[in-house]
């Protein structure tokens, strides 16, 4: 929490003094943008997060039924953690640091940057640094990935509200469904009746997170043709 004061308070200070520009203005106005933001942020992660569990569910032949474990409690308290890392990943990653970059050098410089910094950022927050190189590589292109598209929509949104909804949807329904550290299937347990090969899950493993990221990006391009905002670009 203190972490996230700190990031909020360095963010309005760059946005006052360098951009020139109000913080709450930016992210949290008009209100109609907000709620807006809000709800698209929140489909986007359901669609990207159901349709490859769906998939995997038929392949596999899962069942699907409530955990006996299930509680209130445990799921406020994971909600409330991950929204504490989320709200710190996103002001690190995608907040007024963004938006500097994007001032001083062009919008696909910064996208890259935030996206490469994601990546290496979960080597360590997974603990998966000097795991070997392929679940490196691996861990880097889905965190970089995903991260390159909830950039995009903080770019294209001149707001953080967007890419922390959809953030925090995707880590909190993780945690109610799959085996997620460190809280896992919170409300719901899973039985596997289908065994396939090690590269044959793999290979689907793969194939979900990279159409995740897919409707993920697909679905907010279609946002944005459908209703066109302005660019952080024009700050500078």
């Amino acid at each position: 929490m203190l972490g996230n004061l700190v990031l909020t308070g360095a963010s309005w200070l760059l946005f006052y003094f360098v951009l020139k520009k109000p913080l709450l203005k930016n992210w949290f106005l008009p209100f109609n943008k907000l709620l807006k933001e809000i709800g698209v942020g929140l489909i986007l992660a359901l669609l990207a997060f159901a349709i490859p569990l769906i998939i995997k569910t038929l392949i596999y032949n899962i069942e699907w039924s409530f955990s006996d474990s299930a509680n209130f409690t445990d799921t406020i308290q994971a909600l409330y953690f991950y929204f504490n890392s989320v709200l710190f990943e996103e002001l690190l990653f995608r907040g007024a640091l963004l938006s500097l970059i994007i001032y001083f050098t062009s919008s696909r410089t910064a996208l890259l940057i935030s996206a490469t910094a994601f990546g290496i950022y979960h080597w360590f927050s997974y603990g998966m640094f000097g795991s070997g190189l392929i679940p490196m590589v691996y861990i880097f292109l889905l965190t970089g990935g995903m991260g390159l598209v909830w950039a995009y929509m903080y770019s294209k949104t001149n707001s953080i509200v967007l890419p922390v909804i959809a953030h925090l949807a995707w880590n909190f329904q993780s945690a109610l469904f799959l085996d997620y550290q460190p809280f896992g299937q919170l409300l719901f347990k899973s039985t596997i009746n289908r065994e396939l090969s090690e590269l044959a899950n793999f290979g689907l493993q793969a194939g979900g997170d990279i159409l995740s990221i897919l409707l993920m990006f697909g679905g907010f391009k279609y946002y944005q043709l459908k209703k066109r905002k302005p660019t952080i670009s024009q700050l500078s």
